[in-house]
């Protein structure tokens, strides 16, 4: 009888999710077609130049990550240029919402049973309903003329950025390879001294290097964390477990090669309108265009996060995937704050998408986080310590649906 209650409560949950992907895979598509063809004027974002490349037109930029508009070519034999891109973005978003939902399921399903917690119904929808809200997330901000604790911010995403940039299709279409390797990552430095795998080690090789092909920010600052890990490991334990390192870098080997190959370009030569190219040093350089408090910016962008962070500090040492994703901010946000590329693309800020992978992350590993407390066999003292972490939750998704909206309606996200 339990088994074939469990069993209806998983169809159930199915369901629920699969009726919201659908739905939420129709609005997506509704805008990225908008953002194509800038419907009525409006509704401006980075698709006129991937729908150039994706025709093999010159788009007046460099893209040496290629993937993205390799598949939209795929729908060109059914549909416009512009509907196949938007019908990619859409498709690689969706899939990377479905990979979220895998991975919440399985990690706090299994936290449950660690827990003696039935793994009910009622859990499974909630899971669900968290994982669509991480893709609506946002910065927080005031109303357009309204100071923000005292201090008059440029509006909206200005300066503070968000992990959910709708106007951007290649950061959207690289999350589902960037969640994959996310996850294996955190897997592969829990084991890989003691027991190799050989399986773990080839898929996060493969996911790393379609990641990268689709946009090289994420294996940007991902790449750093996992060397620095890795070589810091392998001189402090006196080179103890050097074959089971070799290995792993023989799987991220072919994604090294490819990030060289990308960035290749951007030390060598000049760009497209024969300005010098390269990578600046220079504090808050790029940053402060668009704000003069830095800090108040982050603060925005991360309340949610820091109050976990602060709550659970303990997880930074005992939980793999928690130390990660805050690594992957660490790295994110130095890059974003000390680096630049010169020539015209300077004023494009490209450091910062490193930035908001960090922000996703976070606020990914923030959520499960709370999960897990709220599932703790803990005093009700204990349980009074998620309030001020749903108290912020909230007001990030509130902000980020009101954001959401107000770019569905075509406005500018404060980018442009």
């Amino acid at each position: 009888m339990k088994q074939g209650k469990r069993n209806w409560g998983n169809i159930i949950n199915i369901v629920f999710f699969g009726v919201l992907i659908v739905l939420y895979s129709l609005v997506m598509l509704r805008l990225f077609y908008r953002q194509t063809i800038e419907y009525q004027g409006i509704y401006f974002s980075d698709m006129k130049a991937y729908i150039l490349e994706t025709r093999g037109l010159d788009s007046g930029f460099e893209f040496p990550y290629r993937l993205f508009f390799w598949l939209s070519r795929i729908w060109m034999i059914f549909v416009t240029p512009e509907a196949a891109v938007a019908f990619s973005t859409m498709l690689l978003n969706s899939l990377c919402v479905i990979l979220v939902k895998y991975y919440f399921d399985t990690l706090l399903s299994d936290y449950a049973e660690r827990e003696g917690i039935r793994w009910t119904l009622l859990w499974q929808m909630a899971v669900t309903a968290a994982v669509f809200s991480l893709f609506f997330m946002s910065m927080i901000y005031s109303e357009r003329g309204e100071k923000f604790w005292s201090y008059d911010y440029i509006y909206r995403c200005n300066g503070i950025y968000t992990a959910n940039p709708f106007w951007n299709a290649t950061f959207l279409a690289v999350r589902p390879f960037t969640v994959v390797s996310f996850f294996l990552s955190a897997r592969v430095l829990s084991e890989y001294e003691e027991r190799f795998s050989w399986k773990d080690g080839i898929l996060l090789g493969v996911s790393l290097f379609l990641a990268t092909f689709t946009k090289p920010s994420f294996t940007f600052i991902l790449g750093p964390v996992l060397a620095v890990t890795v070589f810091w490991r392998l001189f402090t334990r006196k080179f103890a477990y050097w074959k089971n390192t070799a290995a792993l870098c023989c799987c991220l080997l072919p994604t090294v090669l490819l990030l060289v190959y990308q960035f290749r370009g951007v030390f060598m030569g000049s760009n497209s309108r024969g300005e010098e190219t390269g990578i600046g040093f220079g504090i808050g350089k790029t940053w402060h265009h668009f704000t003069g408090n830095i800090p108040l910016c982050v603060m925005m962008a991360l309340l949610f996060p820091f109050s976990v962070l602060v709550l659970n500090w303990k997880e930074l040492r005992r939980n793999g995937a928690f130390r990660l994703a805050w690594q992957i901010m660490a790295v994110g946000f130095l890059s974003f704050l000390a680096l630049y590329e010169k020539g015209f693309r300077f004023g494009h800020m490209n450091f910062s998408w490193g930035y908001m992978h960090g922000l996703f992350f976070v606020f990914l590993i923030s959520i499960l986080q709370i999960f897990k407390n709220a599932m703790k066999r803990e005093s009700f003292m204990y349980k009074l310590f998620l309030a001020p972490e749903l108290v912020t939750y909230f007001y990030h998704l509130i902000c980020g649906i009101v954001f959401f909206w107000y770019i569905y309606q075509g406005n500018n996200a404060g980018l442009f």
